[in-house]
């Protein structure tokens, strides 16, 4: 396993913290390893994984896979999982400090997956649309992309501003528990931007820690999302509310599009 980009992302010390997994959590990472990992049985077995955040899903379970990611220390933490599993695992996987929306791997692949709704954090449609052509420019005619994007259900978009939620808590092997609670700071209907505030607390030997973060989500809607995915050269073959192929609905915590690349 090595690193392109930034050579110093290998280096920086992170602690690995399997409980700030974040929006769906250890679950939701299983399901995808899952549910991708079938996919691959059936197209083949070289993965593009954009976004690869902290590392996940895909070289454990014995595919070839390139993760891209803007961020050295979510790249260094990525290093620090890959070496935890072992040399053969590591060995799968390349990864690469790219943006998003311009990134360059000079091959191809048989699958693209955008996980865990890490698309939201692309504002505007211009960055959208560049993301996607980027994603498209890396498949292979016929190969597949798996996107997940944040669900826009009733109930999240009813939340007022100021209210709040603890969606995340658990244990750092060192026995700290780690928690986040965000709060919602406005939302914008027009450009279906919602700001978020992200508190996280860290409690270690009876001393608090906490760290702020700010930042802008913005929601697509279902037809919208389709209508993305095809502007990009994609045949959008399934809209599923769920990991197992469910049917999507408003309340769906989970807005899944497959697409294939057009030949």
């Amino acid at each position: 396993m090595y690193i392109s980009g930034n050579r110093e992302a290998a280096t920086i010390e992170v602690k690995t913290n399997w409980a700030a997994v974040p929006a769906g959590g250890k679950g939701a990472l299983r399901e995808w390893e899952c549910m991708c990992g079938w996919r691959l049985t059936v197209l083949g077995g070289r993965v593009a994984e954009v976004r690869w955040g902290s590392g996940r899903i895909l070289a454990r379970a014995g595919h070839h896979v390139v993760g891209v990611d803007t961020s050295p220390h979510m790249l260094a933490l990525a290093c620090e999982k890959l070496a935890t599993a072992g040399p053969e695992v590591a060995a799968r996987a390349r990864l690469v400090q790219g943006d998003l929306r311009y990134f360059d791997l000079s091959e191809l692949f048989d699958l693209a997956i955008v996980a865990i709704k890490t698309f939201a954090y692309l504002i505007t449609r211009h960055d959208q649309q560049r993301a996607l052509a980027a994603v498209a420019a890396h498949l292979r005619p016929g190969g597949l992309l798996v996107i997940e994007v944040l669900n826009p259900t009733p109930d999240w978009l009813s939340r007022p501003a100021g209210s709040v939620r603890q969606d995340v808590f658990g244990h750092l092997p060192s026995s700290a528990s780690v928690a986040r609670t965000e709060t919602m700071v406005s939302t914008d209907l027009a450009t279906q931007v919602r700001v978020i505030r992200s508190a996280y607390e860290t409690v270690s030997d009876g001393v608090v820690t906490k760290h702020f973060v700010e930042w802008p989500f913005r929601y697509t809607q279902r037809f919208e999302a389709e209508h993305l995915l095809e502007r990009a050269g994609f045949v959008v073959e399934s809209v599923q509310g769920g990991y197992h192929g469910e049917a999507y609905t408003s309340d769906s915590s989970v807005l899944l599009l497959v697409g294939r690349r057009r030949d």
